[in-house]
């Protein structure tokens, strides 16, 4: 008879680190007083030429000055209380000052003093200094409270500021919170938008040409072959990591298991998608075949109530399958898998020059890698058959692209 078998061990160790994990959530954004959204004036450390002894500044800001930043668009610092001015007048002088704390995230920023940040819907240009740093040393990434105190409102200052500025970044509030790095380079961050912007239009195109809502689900139309094919393993794919549904759409496609097929793991074990979810290994590389089973052989699927004939379901094939039979069905042809197989290698189409990156150079690929003319083969209504196998794969690769960077 089976028993509930109490492990303390277990309990005390998986306990101890739900409150890291929470860490990582992005429900940290909704901390007590909500965020305030800054320009934010990081310290460049190797760019900085102060004395690493004395650390002595002979002045903050001009041509004498040895700071150099790094400055940060829509950076978000967290309970930021109400300003509240005192006037100390002791030599007779008027000197109004401001000061507070507030939070900063984990995974963000590590702030240093002599940071500086404005507060973008201050109406005034208050330029803030932050005077110290307090944080969880037991964690590696943990929040961090910083003082700071108002340094100057003067325009000639912040003018000194974007002087002495190195490189420009903004902030991705939406990977605050995830395993994506928010802080990006601000060329960067236009290109992010024009690829993601792109996404949206592929998707929207490869909707609009394959998916069949009666059987809610993508077909394709060999029309040389009088058939439509439906990929079991692609539509588990494309729902695992919700390939065809833009960021934030009222118009979610719910992809479910469209068929019963005990064999479904043994398939897509061999499938071409498991290739790429392990990284997309060289060794493994193949022209991936596969097979036609009329759709009507699953008697629980809608192709079979609706007796639609004409409907075949791709299963892919293991390597000792393909012998000197079924080897006219494949994603790759032997030009492609040549071509990806040689790191040298040029292809012509986009789609395939994406694949060949994220095959040959794995650690080195960049969103530079990716065409922003990659859309325009979906965007020209093409129906062909290379267009509705590759999209899940290409969107696939830009998506793991764009967490990467």
């Amino acid at each position: 008879m089976n028993s509930l078998i109490f492990n303390e061990e277990s309990l005390l160790t998986n306990n101890i680190f739900k409150y890291e994990q929470r860490l990582q959530s992005q429900s940290n954004k909704f901390i007590e007083n909500g965020a305030m959204l800054t320009t934010y004036y990081s310290i460049k450390e190797d760019a900085t030429t102060v004395d690493r002894g004395i650390r002595d500044i002979e002045q903050l800001f001009g041509h004498k000055s040895p700071l150099r930043f790094n400055k940060i668009l829509n950076f978000p610092v967290y309970g930021f209380g109400q300003a509240n001015p005192s006037n100390t007048d002791e030599l007779q002088i008027e000197d109004i000052n401001v000061e507070g704390e507030c939070i900063i995230l984990p995974n963000t920023n590590v702030p240093n003093p002599n940071d500086f940040f404005i507060i973008n819907h201050l109406k005034m240009d208050g330029i803030f200094q932050v005077t110290a740093v307090s944080y969880d040393s037991m964690k590696v990434e943990g929040f961090y409270k910083i003082s700071y105190r108002l340094h100057s409102t003067s325009k000639e200052t912040l003018a000194n500021l974007d002087k002495q500025t190195v490189e420009e970044y903004k902030t991705d509030l939406d990977a605050i919170g995830t395993n994506r790095n928010p802080i990006v380079q601000k060329d960067d961050a236009v290109r992010r938008d024009q690829i993601q912007k792109m996404m949206n239009s592929m998707i929207a195109s490869y909707r609009a040409m394959f998916y069949n809502e009666r059987h809610n689900c993508f077909l394709f139309l060999d029309q040389n072959r009088g058939e439509r094919w439906f990929d079991m393993c692609g539509n588990e794919f494309i729902a695992k990591y919700n390939l065809m549904n833009p960021p934030n759409s009222n118009k979610s496609i719910i992809l479910h298991d469209k068929i019963r097929d005990q064999q479904l793991p043994i398939y897509y074990n061999n499938s071409i998608y498991n290739w790429l979810e392990n990284d997309a290994p060289k060794k493994l590389l193949q022209m991936f075949h596969f097979q036609l089973s009329p759709g009507e052989n699953y008697r629980d699927s809608s192709f079979a109530r609706w007796s639609e004939g004409d409907i075949w379901v791709i299963q892919p094939l293991a390597t000792y399958q393909t012998g000197i039979h079924n080897q006219d069905l494949y994603f790759f042809d032997d030009d492609q898998f040549k071509a990806f197989d040689n790191p040298k290698a040029k292809p012509t189409s986009e789609f395939e020059q994406l694949i060949h990156a994220f095959i040959n150079k794995p650690s080195e690929i960049s969103i530079q890698d990716i065409s922003l003319d990659i859309a325009d083969t979906l965007l020209s209504s093409l129906r062909h058959r290379d267009v509705f196998l590759y999209t899940p794969i290409v969107l696939f690769i830009m998506k793991k692209i764009l967490r990467m960077n």
